[in-house]
């Protein structure tokens, strides 16, 4: 996208978030993240300036997924049903388990 400010200064950006009413970006150059609201139709910056906003062609990436994707080692699965075991457990100085007060248990499913 080009942001064009009343002075006549162009910037890119790219979008970070959009609702109907405003829209958060990043402007080339710049770290920080700038919102403009939509007032009556006109895209204002943070500083309350009037500016052009030309959205260019969208480009979306799709990208083919396999199974392999989505499949992990043996061991980091054992590793992390382990961790699903043992839930928020903390250990307190001996290595007893101590439950977090704020994790439900009442229901553990795993499914292997």
């Amino acid at each position: 996208m080009t942001i064009t400010y009343a002075n006549g200064n162009k910037i890119k950006a790219a979008l970070v978030v959009r609702s109907e009413n405003w829209m958060r970006v990043v402007t080339a150059g710049s770290d920080d993240v700038t919102e403009f609201q939509l007032v009556n139709g006109t895209w204002v910056s943070e500083d309350c300036e009037a500016v052009q906003i030309e959205f260019g062609p969208a480009r979306r990436v799709y990208r083919e997924h396999t199974e392999e994707d989505f499949v992990c080692s043996k061991e980091l699965a054992a590793h992390l049903i382990q961790m699903l075991l043992k839930g928020d457990e903390d250990e307190d100085e001996s290595g007893t388990p101590v439950p977090s007060p704020s994790v439900n248990r009442t229901a553990r499913h795993v499914v292997v």
